[in-house]
C-alpha cells in the first residue's frame, strides 16, 4: 500500500510540481463552502454551488510580512473600518467589480510586496460529475480512453449542465452516486438519451465517443467509483476538508495559517495530516494576511463563477463593453494568475472543464 507521501510524489511527478517543495508562508480564506453538497427532491441543496475556491497570498521565505496599515492608506479605509473585506473593495458580480479603483490598487499593492496569489479552484458540480466517465472506461474495458478522457468529461459536464433538471432527475431516480450496479446498465442508457439530445452542443468527434463509450458501459456489470449503499445516496460532496487535505499536503514544505473553520479543524484533528506538515488555524482579527485572502479568495470566486456560469459568446460580448479601468483590472488579475504559475505552478490548481478553462484565454485575451 503506498503511503501519504508515495502519492504525493506520484501527483508532483505527473502534473510537473517541480517547486512544490520550495518553502513559503502561505495564508488562507476560502468562497462558496456549503459545507456539503447533495440532490433533495426539489433539485440541490445549494441553488448554485458555483466554484469553491480556496485562496490566498504566498509570501516567499526572503520576503517580510508586509504591513497592512500601509495597505489600508492605499485603500483610503476609514479608521473605523475593522477587518478589510471584499465588501470594502467592490461589491457586485464580477464584471461590476472590476469596475472599482480600490481593487486595482489592492493588486498593485499585491505586487509591489512581493506577494504571490495562489488557489485552488473546484468546479462543484463538474467535480461531481467526472466519476461517471473514469466508471464508465473501467465497466466498458476501454483503458485507451483514459488519455482522452479530459475532453470527454468535458462533453459530459456541457450535455448534463445544458438539460439540468434531467440530469437531477436522473441522479435522484438511480440514487446516484451510489447506484445499484444492477441499475448500472439502465444507468449509462438514460446518459445516453441525455447525450443525443444535446448533440447539436457536443464536439463531433468527442460527443459521439462519449455515447459509444457509455453504450459499452452499459454492457457491464461493476461500476466502481459510482457504486454504493443508500447511505451514501445523493451525496455528491461530503465535506471540504478533503481539498483543503490535498493542498497542504502537495505544499508540505511551506507553513499554512488558515482562517478559522471549525468543521475543517475538527477534521484534522479526526484524521491527521502527514507528519511534518506546519499549519495553524487562526483568527482573521489577528491576521492581516488572512484578510487580505478573504479579499483574494472572494475575487477568484466572482472570476471563477463568471467564467462557469456564462457563454463564450457572452464572455466576448463582455469584453467589448468594458471600460477603460475595467480593462486596466482585468489585466492586473491575469498578470497575477500569470505570474502566480509562474512562481509555484502548485500556486494555480484548478478543478474544472476544458471550455470552461479556455474561457480565461477568451478573458483575457487582447483582441476580444
Amino acid at each position: 500500500m503506498k503511503n501519504s507521501d508515495d502519492i504525493r510524489d506520484l501527483e508532483i511527478r505527473l502534473h510537473g510540481l517541480n517547486r512544490a517543495d520550495v518553502p513559503y508562508t502561505l495564508y488562507y480564506d476560502e468562497t462558496n463552502n456549503h459545507r456539503k453538497l447533495h440532490v433533495t427532491t426539489n433539485g440541490l441543496n445549494v441553488k448554485d454551488p458555483g466554484c469553491f475556491v480556496l485562496a490566498g497570498v504566498a509570501i516567499a521565505s526572503n520576503v517580510a510580512v508586509p504591513d497592512i496599515q500601509d495597505l489600508r492608506r492605499v485603500l483610503f479605509l476609514q479608521p473605523t473600518t475593522g477587518e478589510i473585506k471584499l465588501t470594502h473593495i467592490a461589491k457586485g458580480d464580477f464584471i461590476q467589480i472590476l469596475r472599482s479603483r480600490r481593487l486595482g490598487d489592492l493588486l498593485d499593492w499585491v505586487e509591489s510586496q512581493g506577494l504571490h496569489i495562489h488557489y485552488q479552484c473546484l468546479d462543484q458540480l463538474y467535480w461531481s460529475i467526472v466519476d461517471i466517465v473514469d466508471s464508465a472506461i473501467l465497466a466498458a474495458e476501454r483503458p485507451d480512453l483514459v488519455a482522452v478522457a479530459p475532453p470527454l468529461k468535458d462533453m459530459l459536464n456541457i450535455a448534463l449542465r445544458s438539460d439540468f433538471d434531467t440530469t437531477l432527475s436522473l441522479f435522484r431516480s438511480f440514487n446516484f452516486p451510489a447506484i445499484d450496479p444492477r441499475d448500472g446498465p439502465r444507468f449509462y442508457e438514460a446518459l445516453r438519451t441525455i447525450l443525443q439530445r444535446q448533440a447539436s452542443h457536443l464536439h463531433p468527434v468527442y460527443g459521439r465517443l462519449l455515447d459509444s463509450l457509455f453504450e459499452a458501459a452499459a454492457e457491464g456489470e461493476t461500476f466502481p467509483f459510482i457504486e454504493g449503499t443508500l447511505d451514501d445516496a445523493h451525496i455528491l460532496i461530503e465535506g471540504f476538508d478533503i481539498f483543503f487535505r490535498h493542498r497542504l499536503t502537495i505544499l508540505g514544505k511551506s507553513e499554512h495559517v488558515l482562517d478559522v473553520e471549525e468543521v475543517v479543524r475538527e477534521k484534522f484533528q479526526s484524521f491527521p495530516l502527514p507528519a511534518g506538515i506546519a499549519f495553524r488555524f487562526s483568527d482573521s482579527k489577528h491576521e492581516p494576511m488572512i484578510q487580505l485572502s478573504d479579499v483574494i479568495a472572494g475575487l477568484l470566486g466572482k472570476f471563477f463563477n463568471y467564467l462557469v456560469l456564462n457563454s463564450p459568446a457572452k464572455i466576448r460580448n463582455d469584453i467589448t463593453a468594458l471600460d477603460a479601468r475595467q480593462r486596466s483590472n482585468l489585466s492586473k488579475l491575469g498578470a497575477h494568475l500569470t505570474r502566480a504559475a509562474e512562481e509555484n505552478n502548485a500556486f494555480a490548481h484548478r478543478v474544472m472543464s476544458l471550455t470552461d478553462t479556455a474561457k480565461t484565454n477568451l478573458l483575457f485575451s487582447s483582441d476580444p
